[in-house]
């Protein structure tokens, strides 16, 4: 077996198997002051970043829970890296509750290795880093992907 091809069948199974949860260092920007917007106009600034597997900046790109680390890093929050530990942080809110800036959670096809995270809008949309190829967006909660693959949310102290 090759080098290279162990190396492709390493880095899909990586990437398969910890979702966009897995992390290759960090950087954290520092904190805006509280005047220059919320969360969510920061979230909403970078709508059209390209993904990047193991991306944490608007520079390199980012994977979902990069997205959702660096942004709230801006605001003096700091999350983990990693989307299952950030499904950690914070407190529990059902999805009746859910309020703008409240992180959401999919498992895509049931599996909770590759958890998904974005940031609710308070409009029943949400802003995330999707998938290679992908770009920052923001999408409706009620779309058929989203609506089956919804899991979890919280809430983080801001």
């Amino acid at each position: 077996m090759s080098v290279v091809y162990r190396f492709a069948a390493l880095l899909f199974l990586s990437l398969t198997l910890g979702g966009c949860a897995f992390s290759v260092g960090s950087r954290e920007p520092a904190p805006l002051p509280p005047a220059q917007g919320s969360v969510l106009d920061t979230a909403r600034s970078l709508i059209g970043t390209p993904y990047r597997a193991a991306g944490q900046s608007p520079e390199q790109g980012f994977d979902c829970s990069g997205f959702v680390q660096w942004v709230y890093a801006r605001h003096g929050i700091r999350l983990p890296r990693r989307t299952a530990d950030q499904l950690l942080a914070g407190r529990p809110v059902p999805k009746e509750e859910l309020q703008a800036g409240d992180l959401v959670f999919f498992a895509p096809a049931g599996k909770l290795s590759g958890l998904h995270v974005g940031i609710f809008d308070g409009h029943g949309g949400f802003i995330h880093s999707p998938s290679p190829g992908g770009r920052v967006r923001e999408e409706h909660l009620l779309a058929p992907y989203w609506r089956s693959s919804y899991y979890a949310a919280n809430r983080v102290a801001r």
